[in-house]
């Protein structure tokens, strides 16, 4: 005679083996499985013929955690967006203190300003990319490759703000220093003093300047690179489960 409960438990193991194996999602997926007998049963069905059409409509082990896999998928990624806004953001913040000057300062030349709104404005792009980057970034679907290549665009961006933060004291300001710049037109910072500054040293202090922000508008590039791929996946695999 057919025993509803022993093959209910014969079904949770082969879940388990399947992969299936959180206790509360067991529990919720046999509460439904119980649910569709029950009225399967009171529609004139035996108890037998109930149970195999209710697991049939609840899918097989390997089915059942590809769905799970998909709505787990939307909750995922969320260090990879983290990490990508994180570049966004500060590039963007410090991108947004320097930009005044390229208005201020008349010296510069037009194609110093054209060179320093650029990456500005770039800069500011891979802010706003977020609302649309992911459509013109490929889709992986293999979740660890994804994850991998958005923590690595992330990582880089941020590992970048670093190194250039040590570079830009020990290496690019002495560079230009010695190449015109006075220690008095760049102390405390870049674009301070280029009133007294000389031509050769106003140039200096312009470059120390670019390259402050172009190192902004790398950062904010990889940082939306890394969010857009994890978005666009978020999006495809929610279209998916919808």
């Amino acid at each position: 005679m057919f025993d509803l409960n022993q093959a209910i438990s014969e079904w949770r193991k082969k879940m388990i083996a399947g992969g299936i194996n959180p206790p509360a999602v067991l529990d919720e997926l046999e509460n439904h499985l119980r649910e569709d007998v029950e009225q399967q049963v009171r529609a004139g069905a035996s108890q037998k013929q109930a149970f195999d059409m209710a697991v049939n409509r609840i899918g097989k082990s390997d089915l059942l955690k590809a769905e799970f896999a998909k709505i787990s998928g939307l909750k995922k990624g969320r260090l990879e967006k983290v990490i990508g806004m994180a570049c966004c953001v500060f590039a963007s913040l410090y991108s947004m203190v320097l930009a005044p000057h390229l208005f201020t300062i008349h010296e510069l030349s037009p194609a110093q300003r054209i060179l320093g709104l650029s990456a500005v404005v770039l800069t500011f792009l891979s802010l706003a990319s977020w609302r649309f980057s992911y459509k013109f970034l490929p889709i992986i679907h293999n979740r660890h490759t994804r994850k991998m290549v958005a923590i690595t665009c992330g990582l880089a961006g941020l590992a970048w703000l670093l190194i250039f933060a040590n570079l830009l004291p020990n290496v690019i300001v002495p560079h230009f220093m010695e190449n015109g710049a006075s220690a008095e037109s760049v102390r405390g910072g870049v674009l301070i003093g280029l009133r007294q500054a000389t031509p050769d040293g106003f140039a200096a202090i312009f470059a120390i300047g670019a390259s402050l922000l172009w190192a902004m508008t790398i950062a904010a590039i990889l940082g939306g690179v890394a969010y857009g791929l994890e978005e666009a996946a978020r999006r495809e695999t929610k279209q998916i489960a919808a």
